[in-house]
């Protein structure tokens, strides 16, 4: 092979390389926005009221005094 073909050939290859390269950085990006976007839903979680904190808090706290005692 003369000179001008190998440097062809090695172009050819080093630019499927760079495209596989780009196609995964690409790919990348389209998973942080998808999290992002996700994210963004669990802010309007459902808020819990009053009483049933309350409740939550003297179950848990009936556990920690059961452990006590064992």
């Amino acid at each position: 092979m003369d000179i001008v073909q190998e440097f062809e050939r090695a172009l050819r290859k080093r630019y499927h390389v760079l495209k596989t390269e780009l196609a995964n950085i690409e790919h990348l990006f389209d998973a942080f926005e998808r999290g992002v976007k996700s994210d963004a839903k669990r802010t309007s979680r459902k808020r819990l009221s009053a009483a049933t904190r309350k409740r939550i808090s003297l179950a848990q706290k009936a556990r920690w005094a059961k452990s006590k005692k064992r």
